[in-house]
């Protein structure tokens, strides 16, 4: 039946080329069908032959939808010719084996068991060569631990009959001062005649002295 149709026709009526694509030869033909229908020429309108061309149009539209089908492309479409290319490919990546190899060739087995054993001799030398740590640096850090832990028992802490200047020297300027009493925040420091005669040291806001109360304000 496909050879009875001339399809080039077919195109010519669609305005294609026969390398057109599928989609474009659907919706070329949808518009010649509704040119070509008795529904959108005027009521008084008379085509005799239009009945006929449309029966012809769709006849030709199912034989090349139907090469479609059978063929992968439409009628008068060049064939696309498959396999060359992976042939080609197949080819390239699956060498022949009688081409030569550049690959470096690697040296034989016995060469590498003597090797192995001096490198590890020579490894167990350096080892036992290196002498060992000296303590000097361990006692020194000893020293410097000792000698810190006494830098900080040594630090200044607060104690009745202290002057300002020294309270000062040792917790800083007071956040507030209320006649004789320093506030540091909950804690505090009282003065009389410029010597220290009582404190409070609040967990809050501690103040640099091992006891909250100083033992004469207790009694």
């Amino acid at each position: 039946m496909a050879n009875e149709i001339d399809f080039l026709h077919l195109y010519r009526q669609l305005r294609l080329s026969p390398d057109c694509d599928l989609q474009e030869f659907k919706q070329a033909y949808r518009r010649r069908v509704s040119a070509l229908h008795p529904d959108r020429k005027p009521q008084d309108y008379v085509d005799s032959r239009a009945a006929q061309r449309l029966q012809q149009l769709n006849a030709h539209y199912e034989a090349a939808m139907e090469f479609q089908r059978l063929h992968g492309r439409l009628p008068g479409a060049t064939p696309v010719v498959r396999g060359a290319l992976p042939d080609r490919a197949s080819r390239s990546r699956h060498p022949s084996p009688s081409a030569p190899s550049n690959a470096p060739r690697r040296p034989h087995v016995k060469w590498l068991v003597p090797i192995a054993l001096v490198a590890i001799g020579i490894l167990f030398w350096g080892v036992s060569a290196v002498p060992p740590p000296s303590n000097d640096a361990s006692d020194s850090v000893a020293g410097d631990n000792d000698a810190s832990l006494g830098e900080t028992s040594a630090a200044p802490a607060l104690t009745l009959g202290m002057s300002e200047e020294n309270v000062r020297a040792i917790e800083g300027d007071p956040v507030m001062i209320r006649d004789d009493v320093w506030e540091y925040g909950p804690s505090w420091v009282r003065f009389d005649h410029d010597s220290v005669v009582d404190w409070y040291s609040s967990p809050l806001h501690s103040l640099k002295t091992a006891r909250t109360r100083p033992s004469a304000a207790r009694d």
